[in-house]
């Protein structure tokens, strides 16, 4: 369990259970992010959770062992041939309004951090949007990168 000044927090791997907090945290995150997540897309999403052979993966963030979710983690590994290892991949991370600025993402990260050390991967990398105000906390916890991403559509869905 991780612990902050006023919390302390427990990160768990999401069970069967948690699918209908999930969906309501997921679903918060999309509209955060100006997503509106239909049911097909998140019986997907969940689908790749709840499947030990696909590569998502999601961490829950909850104020204590046997409370109700209140943040979530999704994250997946990457081959990465230039250093001949294997990193995390955090897709997304998000804690609820009313629970920002307790620790809860720093408690999410600090989970990553310590799989990452337990299992060897070399790295945990994400991105984030420019004015998002956590990077702070990622400033404090990680080293920020100075390379682009580009997205490209598929050949023949390009404008």
């Amino acid at each position: 369990m991780s612990t902050s000044n006023t919390t302390p927090w427990a990160v768990t791997p999401a069970r069967a259970e948690d699918r209908a907090a999930w969906e309501r945290l997921y679903r918060a995150y999309g509209a955060v992010a100006g997503e509106d997540l239909g049911a097909g897309h998140l019986a997907r999403v969940w689908s790749w959770i709840e499947d030990p052979g696909a590569q998502t993966r999601c961490l829950l963030l909850r104020a204590g062992e046997r409370a109700e979710p209140v943040g979530l983690a999704h994250y997946r590994l990457f081959e990465r041939p230039l250093a001949g290892s294997t990193g995390c991949w955090l897709d997304d991370l998000f804690v609820e309004e009313g629970q920002r600025g307790r620790g809860g993402a720093g408690a999410l990260l600090e989970h990553l951090a310590a799989l990452a050390t337990r299992h060897g991967w070399s790295t945990v990398r994400w991105t984030t949007g420019e004015a998002n105000p956590a990077q702070a906390l990622y400033d404090r916890l990680a080293r920020r990168n100075p390379v682009i991403t580009y997205d490209m559509a598929p050949a023949g869905a390009r404008r």
